[in-house]
């Protein structure tokens, strides 16, 4: 991907020789349609992909713009068939420099909201995002008509605030690369005459000294995650920990895990939570699990019994298909172990549940 940016980047100076000098665009109007390149928070499951975007702007003030973006990928999961589709909606300022040349690099910043979806469920997360980059607009052509065309390559860091789930993680920043083209309406000003040449004095400034060599990550509790990320400071020693450095405790809820009514069969939407137990499980492989079946009070003890161990079985059969190796057991405990009141509905619900039971360590 390095290679494809600095390509187009050697693209853009080679077509700017051919080009008119441009004049400030102040008070017109583009559209900017981009290919883009995502690579992910290595804190996430999913894998690095392409995307796209398309900007509306408009030109300020002398070098100011104000841009809206739209921008979408999808990124396969891995160890899993589901897919995360990213859709982010921005508002950037963005600041060009040299706005009288056919090069003009740019500096941009802004914010907007991000929807998170997983393929094959029908939930979307929303989370607030920060992003700031830095680009370079290259004139193609004529540069003093009313209609414009200029190549845009562009690099930018992207933060969103998203909250952490327990395999999920908190606040992934995301690095992309876009080229495309950038279609400008609106006759431009000429530009001003220049100013006459300053006085020029030679001042003989002292060379700073160079800066320090950056730090390496500090892990201050030696539990193999950054002090930058991690949410669980002084974690005892020895503990397994996810990927947000807090101790994985001894019971993992998979809140959202659904079967067909009377079924040991799962439901596609339960490949959401399943998807981030399989990240999880891998990452600590030396745990020993019990996956546990739990039922409400309807229906005989023996059914409730057999379906509970039904249900855990089909659970541990989609962690192994999904390539998680550690030592698993299955056990079915029927209606004998509620946590809610088997009298109502949301009890009832609460009741009906598959945990993830730690009881050991290889």
């Amino acid at each position: 991907m390095q290679r494809v940016i600095l390509g187009s980047l050697m693209a853009a100076v080679g077509f700017a020789s051919g080009s008119a000098v441009a004049a400030d665009d102040s008070g017109a109007w583009y559209v900017s349609p981009m290919v883009q390149y995502h690579l992910l928070d290595q804190e996430r499951i999913s894998k690095d992909n392409f995307g796209a975007q398309i900007g509306l702007g408009y030109n300020l003030l002398h070098g100011f713009a104000v841009e809206a973006d739209v921008n979408r990928a999808n990124f396969s999961i891995s160890g899993s068939n589901a897919d995360q589709r990213l859709t982010g909606y921005s508002i950037d300022v963005i600041k060009k420099f040299f706005p009288e040349s056919v090069i003009r690099p740019y500096v941009l910043a802004g914010a907007g909201v991000m929807d998170d979806t997983l393929t094959r469920s029908p939930h979307t997360f929303h989370a607030i995002l920060a992003e700031a980059g830095v680009g370079l607009l290259t004139g193609l052509g004529d540069q003093t008509g009313s209609t414009r065309v200029q190549l845009r390559t562009e690099a930018k860091y992207r933060v969103e605030w998203a909250n952490p789930g327990l395999y999920g993680p908190k606040d992934p920043s995301d690095l992309i690369f876009g080229i495309g083209v950038q279609m400008e309406f609106g006759a431009p000003v000429p530009p001003p005459p220049p100013p006459p040449p300053p006085k020029i004095v030679e001042v003989q400034a002292p060379q700073p000294p160079p800066p320090p060599p950056p730090p390496g990550p500090v892990d201050s509790d030696g539990d193999g995650v950054p002090d930058s990320i991690d949410q669980c400071p002084n974690t005892p020693k020895g503990d397994q920990v996810d990927s947000v450095g807090c101790t994985i405790k001894d019971e993992i809820k998979l809140q959202g895990v659904n079967f067909a009514t009377g079924s040991a069969e799962l439901i596609p939407t339960s490949d959401f939570v399943l998807s981030y137990a399989v990240s999880s499980l891998k990452k600590n492989p030396t745990l020993v699990i019990e996956v546990d079946g739990h039922t409400d009070s309807v229906g005989s003890a023996q059914k409730n019994l057999a379906l509970s161990q039904a249900r855990a079985e089909s659970v541990m059969r989609y962690l192994k298909q999904h390539g998680v190796t550690n030592t698993m057991t299955a056990k079915g405990y029927g209606k004998d172990r509620p946590i809610a009141d088997n009298r109502t509905s949301d009890g009832r619900l609460q009741n009906r549940r598959v945990t993830l039971k730690i009881v050991g360590l290889q």
